[in-house]
């Protein structure tokens, strides 16, 4: 009995929402059908994209777009003829959204203004007292449109300009939807082929649907062209900088060097090297340049290269960063790098020169040292060398601001603090807690001690 009641109470509102059609009538809006076909398999196309490259959102968008207009289209072939406006309202909120991002309109957040608008025109729509606010969602989506096409004219890019006329075309296409355009004007929405309608504002949509569809397909092909270009310089980058940096350290007779390095992203800035000279000791290079990926890479290519070249002649620490400095001077393009050479002797005695880094640790004391300038900054930059002895199995300890940088999840650094507290464990002890902190820069430790004679 509830049940009854419920549906005699209900079927007026299933017949303003559906009424059946004979096979006649449903011929007569077979170019509904048609472009409704079209629509769907416009929409797949995008949609199919959007699957194929996630980071494309517009194909996900005209999809969705594409799509609602298909159903608009289905609608009066099955005879739904009170949802229309309710779908329309739909549709025009996205077709906005798509034409902000497809011409990239920075500032785009007005349009959001008039969702309230289209909402309750989708709503109120269904009551006969508030019929008239069905067309709202057209007229105010219209003025939204009609903007969002001048600001993507006067951003200038080409791409932009050309997009910016096909949702102009959009503009002037979904005029007719509106009766009182109609009314005003004596212009219908369809063509009379044969006594078939066709709804030209349809066609229109589906040809710049398309052109759309192609635009953003060339963008598509050539972001992924530029990304396999990146993808092949970084490969390269990182094969030069395996070969540069050395993975593990070299043998030093004397001497036990733990060396641990943790870029932060594909390509890092961070540099050390190892060198054994012939008089048995060993000549250490730690650095870090400024700013990262190819740039960086590039620089600590040439800062490997120069550093090796002159550690043929020379095993002062002061002279090999005035030959750095020398080599990258005005190569850094506003760039610099901070660089400790460190010559460790036999005997224990080192001589070391900073320019601009962290100093070394000496038995988990920072060692008193003048601070130069980084390198790439000056000409005429000196660099004073310090001096100190290290007894057996003291430990030097060197590091990059990539340690005392590391960043936690509510914004604390690592700092100076925490590191004095772990300097004198292992390296890799130390680069594994600045990384469990919060990785926010290329880590490197390294750490030396001498070994006793006889001692493995």
């Amino acid at each position: 009995m509830t049940a009854t009641l419920i549906l005699d109470a209900s079927l007026p509102l299933l017949q303003q929402i559906f009424t059946p059609l004979s096979p006649s009538e449903q011929l007569q809006h077979t170019p509904n059908l048609i472009l409704a076909v079209l629509l769907c398999s416009l929409a797949t196309a995008y949609l199919a994209l959007w699957r194929a490259a996630p980071d494309f959102r517009i194909f996900r968008n005209m999809g969705i777009f594409i799509a609602l207009v298909a159903v608009d289209n289905f609608s009066p072939y099955f005879g739904f003829h009170g949802s229309t406006w309710t779908v329309r309202s739909i549709t025009v909120v996205v077709l906005v959204e798509i034409a902000a991002e497809a011409m990239r309109i920075r500032n785009r957040r007005w349009t959001r203004y008039f969702w309230p608008i289209y909402l309750f025109a989708g709503i109120a729509g269904w009551f006969p007292a508030t019929a008239l606010v069905r067309e709202w969602p057209i007229v105010f989506s219209e003025v939204a449109l009609f903007i969002l096409v001048i600001q993507g004219f006067r951003q200038g890019k080409s791409t932009n300009r050309v997009i910016a006329w096909v949702f102009l075309g959009y503009f002037l296409v979904r005029m007719p939807l509106s009766s009182s355009f109609q009314h005003l004007t004596g212009i219908g929405g369809a063509i009379n082929l044969d006594g078939w309608a066709w709804p030209y504002p349809v066609l229109v949509v589906i040809l710049l649907g398309s052109v759309i569809l192609a635009v953003f397909v060339r963008d598509l092909i050539r972001d992924r062209h530029d990304k396999m270009r990146m993808a092949a310089e970084l490969a390269a980058g990182r094969a030069v900088q395996q070969v540069l940096i050395p993975e593990v350290a070299p043998a030093t007779p004397g001497f036990n060097i733990e060396s641990v390095y943790k870029p932060y992203g594909e390509l890092g800035g961070d540099f050390f090297q190892i060198l054994p000279r012939p008089d048995g000791g060993v000549l250490i290079a730690i650095g870090d340049v400024s700013g990262k990926g190819m740039p960086a890479a590039m620089m600590v290519s040439l800062l490997v290269g120069a550093l090796n070249a002159l550690a043929e002649t020379t095993s002062s620490p002061a002279q090999l960063l005035a030959g750095l400095n020398r080599r990258i001077l005005g190569r850094s393009h506003g760039g610099f790098t901070t660089c400790l050479i460190l010559h460790a002797n036999p005997n224990g005695t080192c001589t070391a020169a900073n320019a601009g880094h962290i100093p070394p640790y000496l038995n988990g004391q920072e060692l008193a040292c003048e601070n130069n300038l980084p390198l790439g900054l000056a000409a005429e930059a000196n660099y004073c060398e310090f001096t100190f002895q290290a007894s057996h199995d003291d430990k030097l300890t060197l590091l990059t601001d990539g340690v005392v940088e590391a960043r936690n999840p509510q914004g604390a650094l690592f700092g100076f603090e925490r590191a004095a507290q772990i300097i004198n464990q292992s390296a890799a002890a130390i680069a594994e807690a600045a990384q469990q902190w919060g990785q926010d820069d290329d880590i490197t430790v390294l750490t030396v001690a001498r070994i006793a004679p006889g001692v493995a």
